[in-house]
């Protein structure tokens, strides 16, 4: 793997978290919600933050394994399957 292409990698994996931190603050917000339209946005935030933690998830074992850190991708593999995310094995 190249310089670049770590770089890249870690760059992929840190605007993904970005991202979902700007869901997380938003859900945090509308933790209160009473009326239809932010219980709706809270929902769909919430989804789209469960999406984000998944794609975190699958994205770091594939760049650890990438990178020849086995241990840190088969331990996030190991919380993968434990999320249901991965088959057990």
């Amino acid at each position: 793997m190249t310089d670049e292409a770590i770089v890249r990698a870690v760059r992929d994996i840190v605007a993904l978290e970005a991202s979902r931190e700007v869901l997380a603050a938003r859900v945090s917000e509308l933790r209160t919600a009473t009326s239809a339209a932010d219980v709706a946005e809270r929902d769909r935030c919430g989804e789209a933050m469960a999406e984000a933690d998944t794609r975190l998830l699958l994205e770091s074992i594939e760049v650890l394994d990438r990178l020849g850190m086995t241990a840190a991708a088969m331990a996030c593999s190991h919380v993968a399957r434990e999320e249901g995310i991965l088959p057990l094995a």
